[in-house]
């Protein structure tokens, strides 16, 4: 959405990008794009669309659609963020690249390697790296270091600011071991001091803040809200791991399974329900309206809406059961009265010529006998049309008819009847054979994660699903490049049929 809430553009599954015009409570569609590739993310600003795909990198076009300048990265982009002077895109091998608006590096790119996650707050950029270091940058230059902990490993699972400016990080550790060192943690970082370390009972998945606070959402469904005094206090509990977070006036919108809710620091403000499990939620700068959409992950079902809420109206009560009629299709078909449906019209006599309005005016005279005399008529033929078959004759002739069944092989019965069987083949993931590869000198290398070979004899599948070893999906392509350093990975491949049917399959990748 635009910073002033009159654009919105959205992505379809196909690449197609879609921008619109606010228009009271509608989306007026103004322009169409034929992206490249399935687009990721799209950012408005000024008249111009800035959108990544999974293919080749960062687009720009303009608001008539025609396209002003592309930027390859080399491995597509898989997000893409917002500053003053540039963009950044984090493309699928975890590589970060900062661009001016024009289309040409803003600095030598890339700025970082071997990152699995990006974020930004007061024109500072955050990376983390896949083994768990998370640096600073402003403007491309390393402002400071959060060093990784645990010899085991870790994985950044979220990260943003406070409302007081400092850094929030989410860790999850892959073993407990000795020490103070807890799996599953958040810390408050201010510059490059550690200023604070809460034990955590479940994920940090979404952090979001603004002037009036800060909020932290949580795999096990616990919205919570950060304190000056740095205090974490759980608000509510919505069942479901949250999704997202958009802070907004002195509430927050939360994303989870197939709802949209408004939490403030009491507990639930609103709730909505939508068709789809609502993934991309955004508001405008002075947060009048907000815009959510998500799917279902079912092919077999219609298209799921765009949701568009006014948030300066006034929120009602209604039963639980209701929340979904927004999107619910309605009868277009008007029901008719009964003076409506009897009445006499002569509209269509105003098309007929003079002649043919005088035969429609003529009154047929048809009597009760003249109808009698006519279904006699029927009942005569019927008579005429009746043959007599003594019964040995049909006897014999239905004898001779199971003879000639009984000369078919039954072999052929059973192939002409299984021919008749449209038979439906589910496919089968198959993520490749498991690979021991060669490191670079720097020790890393590019593989490439192929599920071409999966079985789909009839062309069923209908979603691919890259999943790395941490449970966080990579790519939704049938192939993707990864860059690895040494040791031992594991990917898991998950295809979906058009039936709704899911199988998986598992790779290892070892760098010697």
């Amino acid at each position: 959405m635009s910073s002033v809430g009159d654009e919105v553009a959205w992505s379809e599954s196909d690449g197609i990008v879609k921008l619109a015009k606010v228009v009271g409570n509608d989306l007026n569609i103004i322009t169409t794009i034929n992206g490249p590739s399935r687009v990721n993310e799209i950012i408005l600003r000024g008249d111009s669309l800035y959108i990544i795909d999974e293919m080749e990198g960062l687009h720009c076009f303009g608001y008539d659609g025609r396209q002003q300048w592309t930027y390859e990265t080399g491995a597509g982009g898989r997000k893409l963020l917002r500053f003053d002077k540039y963009l950044a895109v984090l493309d699928s091998i975890g590589r970060v690249h900062l661009v001016t608006y024009h289309g040409e590096d803003y600095c030598q790119n890339p700025v970082q390697s071997n990152c699995a996650l990006i974020s930004s707050a007061q024109q500072k950029l955050l990376v983390a790296s896949e083994d768990g270091i998370v640096k600073c940058l402003v403007e491309g230059n390393e402002s400071w270091t959060r060093p990784k902990r645990g010899d085991l490993g870790e994985s950044i699972t979220a990260m943003g600011y406070s409302s007081q400016g400092m850094v929030i990080i989410g860790r999850e550790g892959y073993a407990i071991v000795a020490g103070d060192e807890e799996a599953l943690e958040m810390e408050l970082w201010s510059g490059d001091k550690l200023v604070q370390r809460h034990d955590l009972n479940a994920r940090l998945t979404a952090i979001s803040s603004n002037e009036n606070g800060t909020w932290c959402g949580f795999d096990n469904g616990d919205i919570s809200k950060l304190s000056d005094n740095n205090e974490l206090t759980t608000i509510t509990n919505l069942q479901f791991p949250i999704k997202s977070l958009t802070a907004y006036d002195d509430a927050v919108l939360a994303a989870c399974w197939f709802y949209l809710y408004s939490v403030d620091s009491d507990d639930i403000r609103w709730q909505i329900e939508h068709q789809g499990m609502p993934e991309f939620v955004c508001t405008d700068r002075e947060n009048n309206f907000v815009i959510f959409a998500g799917e279902d992950q079912n092919d077999w079902t219609n298209e799921e809406p765009i949701g568009l809420i006014n948030l300066n109206e006034e929120v009602y009560e209604i039963d639980k059961s209701d929340l979904a009629i927004w999107y619910q299709e309605k009868s277009a078909i008007p029901q008719l009265t009964a003076e409506e449906i009897y009445r006499e019209d002569d509209s269509v006599a105003n098309l007929l010529t003079k002649e043919e309005r005088n035969q429609m005016d003529k009154a047929v005279d048809v009597g009760l006998d003249g109808l009698m005399e006519e279904l006699g008529h029927e009942i005569v033929n019927d008579d005429i049309g009746q043959q007599k078959i003594d019964s040995s004759q049909l006897i014999d002739v239905m004898e001779d008819g199971i003879q000639s069944m009984a000369l078919f092989d039954e072999d052929e019965l059973l192939g002409e009847l299984g021919e008749t069987i449209n038979e439906i083949i589910l496919p089968q993931a198959d993520a490749g054979d498991d690979k021991v590869i060669s490191a670079a000198k720097d020790g890393k290398i590019v593989v490439l994660l192929d599920g071409g070979t999966s079985f789909d004899p009839q062309n069923r599948i209908t979603r691919w699903s890259w999943i790395e070893s941490s449970g966080r999906e990579i790519s939704t392509s049938k192939k993707v490049k990864v860059k690895l350093s040494k040791g031992r990975h594991s990917f898991e491949l998950r295809v979906q049929s058009g039936e709704g049917n899911w199988t998986s399959d598992v790779l290892s990748v070892i760098i010697e």
